[in-house]
């Protein structure tokens, strides 16, 4: 039986944003305060008395309800229940980790504060444990000793063995799971550009003198390349006429910045030398609307991220490119459930390239060398890593989470993080750089995101709302979307008179969906699908799959369609929840990552090929179609009746299925802002009209931030 009672010596336990009162049972953010229900505080207890084991469900039988048999159900939503209870403002990260087919366990690390010892690392408190006496001691240290034997020996193996692993195995470096504590600090703003405009983009030189960015002026459709100076504030700007352009990546020395022109459906990769007055030097034909990161090792050789790995357009690898030869050397092999490899960062005198995986749900920062050998794993999260810089002085990595504000510092010598700093500042930021542990350079958030309504026979196009908005979908004429002001989430529902109606909702979800009949909606979390009524928005029933969801969708009789990977396998697995009898039937259909209903019992898969697959529930026959039009951003679709709207980000099409499965994209809807990003798309069932959440531009500014001196 595993321990699931604090000592009555410990006075507090504190985890991430959390601090934990076992006497009251209570936690608090220092903004709020929540007493805990005892079913919820025992499990939350046990979690963290036995955070170095995944807990079962049969152990949360055996040592929490302390019964011989619980029903599923019970259990899901008592974990469900609590991780919402350990929710905040302050903290939105993980808590509770599930672990496929396993159990669960505690994911942070927590610091148990005594009455008499003060605070001390959880991994090193023992007033829970008995005293051994001599001979257990004895034992403990033979034991010991044999065991560091072995795992040396199975360490020098595994080094001298890694010399002959094949490019793209992964290691994951042993890191200390004590993570610091999120320290809050005031920052100031300084504004480094008074042009009036956007910036949309930017890439820090290496010696952090130099900041390339693209930048759309007021009334102007194309962005011009800007190269700032930090310390003189000088400027230079390159444009061309009727071309786009925008900052890939810089030379190792800081002395040519590397940047991608874009005209006609043609791009080029060009280089400038900031040393002398000469013209840009052509390097390379790239693919247009795909971003690249990217760095000149030396003249002739480049390191950057390339769209369409193994034939998936969404899907990047790194490469090596020299440009005398023109070949390429492959550095990376992300796995195909992926968003792939983006290029961060090259440490000269480590020969080192940071680079970003980033997955469905999850980011993973790793380490590798140029030829891709000794990859190495330095750490995962929920959050994106846009950007990172290096500090040679002390060894670590900086980057700037602009979701959870907080910049972080992970030292690559220790291999952990050692340091995470909430920035309390006025602005919101879309892209950051460090320029070292004090100071980040920013852009401020430019993007609106907005609701468009599409009329497909008249081609008229109307700005539904200028809210914040998410997740739109009709129910009859009316439109309903979610908005997020900031400071609280509300669901919208626009009338056909124009009139809008709001209220403010206690949840916040990565996608919603309501159903057609308007008597429920569906929300979804990273590892859960809530089924609401619609009306009071009340929580009517949990589903808990097997992995973290990549989508979710409604499907005929209200049941519902979702597909989950398999975190270790990286592969994904489609199910039909059933409503009838709440089984979930799992499909034939592999690797997929969207599905969605056809009439006459079909249903429409598109898999990590940007393949369509059709499958037939009646018969269990799969027929394969044909690849969807290539992609820079998440694809998004929606079927409804015998037709399927797919959107690339630029452009909407059409298929109609009413007469084959062999038909051809009808392009209905072309998005004219180079900038500007279609991110979802949902075909109305009640009529010929599409809603468009799209992502355009307005004006912001260049800050950096400083941390605010203290008296």
């Amino acid at each position: 039986m595993k321990p699931s009672t604090f000592s009555e010596s410990i006075v507090e336990i504190k985890f991430g944003a959390w601090r934990l009162n076992p006497k009251q049972q209570t936690i608090n953010d220092g903004a709020i305060e929540r007493e805990l229900e005892p079913l919820l505080f025992k499990i939350l207890s046990y979690l963290i008395l036995n955070k170095e084991s995944i807990i079962t469900r049969q152990d949360l039988i055996d040592d929490v309800w302390c019964q011989h048999y619980v029903d599923d159900n019970a259990i899901n939503r008592a974990i469900s229940e609590l991780r919402k209870a350990l929710k905040s403002d302050k903290q939105r990260g993980l808590v509770v980790k599930t672990h496929y087919r396993k159990g669960y366990s505690f994911f942070l690390e927590p610091e148990i504060i005594h009455h008499e010892k003060g605070t001390s690392s959880f991994s090193q408190v023992n007033a829970l444990k008995e005293t051994p006496n001599k001979k257990q001691k004895k034992l403990i240290a033979l034991i010991t000793i044999l065991v560091l034997g072995a795992f040396i020996s199975i360490y020098m193996f595994q080094s001298l063995s890694s010399l002959d692993n094949e490019v793209g195995n992964d290691t994951l470096l042993k890191v200390e799971t004590k993570s610091p504590n999120i320290v809050e600090k005031k920052f100031n703003e300084e504004t480094l550009s008074w042009r009036q405009g956007v910036f949309s983009q930017m890439v820090l030189s290496p010696d952090n003198s130099t900041v390339a960015l693209s930048f759309f002026e007021e009334d102007q459709l194309y962005s011009v390349l800007l190269l700032k100076n930090l310390h003189t504030g000088q400027e230079r700007k390159i444009s061309e006429t009727n071309a786009n352009i925008f900052p890939a990546g810089w030379s190792m020395d800081s002395e040519r910045a590397i940047y991608k022109v874009e005209s006609k459906g043609k791009c080029g990769l060009w280089e400038v030398d900031l040393t002398s007055s000469a013209g840009s030097k052509f390097l390379f034909d790239c693919e247009p609307s795909y971003p690249i990161n990217a760095i000149s090792i030396d003249n002739n050789s480049i390191v950057y991220s390339k769209y369409g790995y193994r034939n998936r357009s969404e899907l990047s690898a790194l490469v090596n490119l020299n440009l005398s030869t023109g070949d390429e050397f492959q550095i990376s092999s992300p796995n195909l459930n992926s968003y792939g490899d983006k290029f961060l960062y090259y440490i000269k005198n480590k020969n080192k390239i940071i680079f970003e995986r980033h997955q469905f749900n999850s980011s993973e920062l790793y380490m590798t060398d140029l030829e891709g050998g000794a990859q190495v794993k330095l750490y995962e999260t929920k959050s994106r890593i846009w950007s990172i810089n290096y500090q040679k002085e002390t060894d670590s990595l900086l980057w700037y989470d602009n979701k959870e504000e907080i910049f972080y510092q992970y030292s690559l010598k220790n291999n952990r993080i050692e340091s995470k700093i909430k920035v309390d500042s006025d602005s919101r930021y879309s892209l950051t750089y460090p320029i070292d542990n004090k100071n980040i350079l920013g852009l401020i958030y430019p993007f609106s995101h907005n609701i468009y309504k599409f009329d497909l026979a008249s081609q008229n196009i109307e700005l539904a709302s200028k809210f914040d908005g998410r997740f739109a979908s009709f129910i009859g004429e009316n439109l309903v979307f979610l908005s997020n002001d900031g400071e609280s989430i509300k669901l919208n529902t626009v009338f056909k008179d124009g009139k809008v109606k709001s209220k403010k909702v206690s949840f916040s979800y990565r996608d919603f969906k309501i159903s057609s009949d308007s008597q429920e909606a569906f929300g979804v979390s990273e590892s859960e699908i809530e089924i609401l009524n619609y009306e009071d928005l009340s929580v009517k029933d949990i589903i808990t799959p097997k992995g973290d969801l990549i989508s979710v969708n409604y499907l005929l009789d209200k049941n519902i369609g979702y597909i989950v990977q398999d975190k270790p396998s990286a592969n994904s697995s489609s199910y039909i929840f059933n409503r009838s009898n709440s089984n979930s039937i799992l499909l034939p259909v592999k690797n997929a990552v969207w599905f969605g209903q056809l009439p006459n019992n079909k249903l429409i898969f598109l898999n990590n090929l940007d393949m369509l697959i059709f499958f037939d529930i009646s018969t269990g026959e799969q027929t394969k179609g044909f690849k969807v039009n290539k992609s820079a951003y998440k694809h998004s679709l929606s079927a409804s009746q015998n037709k399927l709207y797919h959107s690339t980000g630029k452009t909407v099409y059409e298929y109609d299925f009413s007469e084959s499965f062999s038909v051809s994209p009808k392009k209905v809807f072309e998005i004219s802002k180079a900038e500007d990003v279609i991110l979802d798309v949902n075909f109305s069932s009640s009529g010929s009209t599409l809603t468009l959440e799209i992502v355009e531009l307005v004006n912001n500014g260049l800050e950096i931030l400083s941390p605010e001196k203290s008296d």
